[in-house]
This record gives C-alpha cells, structure tokens and sequence, in this order.
C-alpha cells in the first residue's frame, strides 16, 4: 500500500544538517550550517519554554491565593521579556534561514512561532540575505582602516542600511571608549552586500554607513 509523501519534521531536518555539516570542510557554508543548528535548538528551548508558561498561567488561573498568583504573574512577565530581548529582535533572520537554508516549510515554521502563514512569507518576501563587514579606524586591530568582523545576516530589502547601526550600536556598546560623539572623523564604517557565494570588492556594498556620520557635522 503507498503513502503519501510528507513533510520531513525539524528535529528530522536537524538531524540531517548536523549529519550534513559532518561531512563540510570548514567554511562559510559550514558556518551558516552550524548557526541555522542553534536556531533550531533555540526553537526547541523556547518551545519547552513556552509549554512550561502555559502550565504556569493555567495555575495562576486556578489560584486562589492573591500573593501566590501575584508572584506567578511577575514570573510569567519576566518570561516573556525574555523572549522579547532575546528572540524577537532576530525573528525575522530565524525565519528567513529556516526557510532558505534548513528548507522548513512555510506552516512548520507558523506553527512553530505561533504565528499566520500569511506572517511568515510576509516576512520572506521583505527580507534578504546580506553579508557586511565592520571596519575600525586607528583602533584595536591597527592604524586606518582595519576590519574588525564579518558575517551573514538578514534585514529588510527596502532598509538594509539597520544592519550597520545594529552593528555599530553592538560595537560601541562594547568598546564604550569608542563611542564619542565629539569625533569629527568617521571611526567606525559598515559595509554591506546582497550575500554571493564569492567575496566581493569594497566598491559593489549596496550600503556604506558612516560613524559619526560626517553629513551630521
């Protein structure tokens, strides 16, 4: 008797990419392989995380002493400001590379995320594939113009330019020293490309963003 095909599940689809990445030598793809395994696992933290603040709420729902259900509700919010802070900025790219890359379907990845169908390829229609990399001026890496990182990201079609200032924000956050607002020269400088398989020159960034932005002075 046949069956009809189905869909493979993520934890299939996981399996498959850490059996795929086994047999990868080191490289971009490797990379991009390894990071779309710990999105997945984040989706499965989170899904756990999510099943245990449904258990919670349904025992605030039946408690009956106001202190116990107080305590419970700052418990359930405190959970969910943790989604917030550290899922929602990267929704976008989490969906975009579930799809792209770990090829899950449009409804697992909904079902996943609790969301529409219609959210997710509106989410994959706004959104593309780029890779930027963060130059440093007379800083730690060395005198002028030095890289400081790279990486393949996701950002809006139309704005790919937030890329630059989540990258610069990041930075300056971490080296506080750098983050002065009385520079007249740019310090930081963001480059950013529509991701390829082969590196390309400086000249082809679809954005170069500026820090301090010398039009701002």
């Amino acid at each position: 008797m046949s069956t009809e095909p189905t869909e493979p599940t993520v934890a299939e689809l996981r399996a498959d990419l850490a059996e795929r990445i086994t047999d990868l030598p080191p490289g971009p793809s490797t990379h991009v392989l390894r990071g779309v395994l710990d999105l997945l696992d984040d989706w499965q933290k989170e899904r756990e995380e999510k099943a245990a603040r449904g258990e919670l709420w349904q025992k605030v729902q039946h408690s009956t002493d106001a202190e116990d259900a107080r305590d419970r509700l700052v418990a359930a919010g405190r959970a969910r400001r943790e989604w917030e802070n550290r899922y929602s900025p990267w929704k976008a790219e989490i969906i975009y590379n579930a799809h792209h890359v770990a090829d899950v379907a449009v409804p697992d990845i909904a079902e996943e995320f609790g969301c529409s169908e219609g959210y997710v390829y509106r989410v994959l229609r706004t959104n593309a594939a780029y890779e930027y990399r963060l130059d440093v001026r007379d800083g730690e890496p060395g005198p002028g113009w030095q890289s400081f990182e790279a990486a393949d990201v996701v950002g809006p079609v139309d704005e790919p330019e937030v890329i630059a200032h989540r990258a610069i924000e990041e930075y300056l956050a971490a080296h506080p020293e750098h983050a002065d607002h009385e520079a007249t020269e740019p310090r930081l400088r963001v480059l950013i490309w529509t991701a390829a398989e082969e590196e390309q020159p400086d000249e082809q960034a679809v954005r170069t963003v500026l820090w301090p932005d010398p039009e701002d002075h």
